[in-house]
């Protein structure tokens, strides 16, 4: 698999029960590290899930590295964030219930997130705890539905930004300061260093928001993971 104009590849998947993907394919693509902690889940739904996201991951990386799925020398850093040392190659990944999203880019680190609008949350004591003056802000000036969508938007936008250099939640949500126009996130305001470049994902017939951010400036291309195989 190749890129083009477009420097960064995203997919999705439903990986729950009721979707396309094959549940043993994906567990004889996990490493043994992988399949070990599949077997710690202590429910088959969440098992399931982790088998098919992590297992399909695998074999969107075999069409780029021309490499079988079970024998992808994955890496994981001292926060947790996978790699792959020997290629240059940057992947992530994220789910939110039974939807899966993949991103995969030659151009530099990325990190990915995604959010179904209706997860049980609550808007206002989190944006409190999480969001910063301006966002709340924004957020104040919404109703309804779209004050809750921007809210998962936000969420997103500063999971991507936080998996990007794999810092996690060593990285202050409250320190990720993030542009709003017309009701979406577009830029990152902070941290200035490393700077990172946002984008958000459309998916056809996902209620929910997905957010990439990137070391470089991400040009995305939605593709069906009947192209990856």
């Amino acid at each position: 698999m190749e890129f083009d104009r477009e420097n960064t590849h995203v997919y999705y998947a439903d990986i729950g029960e009721e979707g396309d993907l094959d549940l043993n394919r994906c567990w004889m693509a996990l490493s043994d590290a992988e399949k070990a902690r599949a077997g710690r889940f202590r429910f088959d739904l969440h098992r399931h899930r982790y088998v098919r996201a992590h297992g399909q991951m695998r074999h969107i990386l075999a069409t780029y590295l021309d490499a079988p799925a079970d024998r992808i020398p994955i890496e994981t850093g001292h926060r947790g964030k996978p790699f792959i040392s020997t290629e240059k190659i940057y992947f992530n990944m994220s789910h939110s219930a039974d939807t899966g999203v993949f991103v995969v880019t030659r151009s530099g680190e990325i990190g990915i997130d995604v959010e179904m609008f209706d997860r049980k949350v609550e808007v206002d004591d989190l944006s409190r705890h999480y969001y910063t003056p301006s966002e709340q802000a924004h957020l104040a000036s919404f109703d309804g539905n779209n004050r809750r969508e921007l809210f998962f938007w936000l969420w997103t936008a500063k999971e991507a930004r936080m998996k990007v250099t794999g810092e996690g939640l060593a990285l202050d949500p409250r320190h990720i300061d993030v542009e709003i126009v017309a009701g979406k996130p577009v830029s990152y305001r902070l941290p200035e260093r490393p700077k990172a470049s946002l984008a958000h994902v459309v998916l056809p017939e996902l209620a929910g928001a997905c957010s990439v951010a990137g070391l470089f400036t991400p040009l995305l291309d939605i593709k069906t993971l009947a192209v990856s195989g």
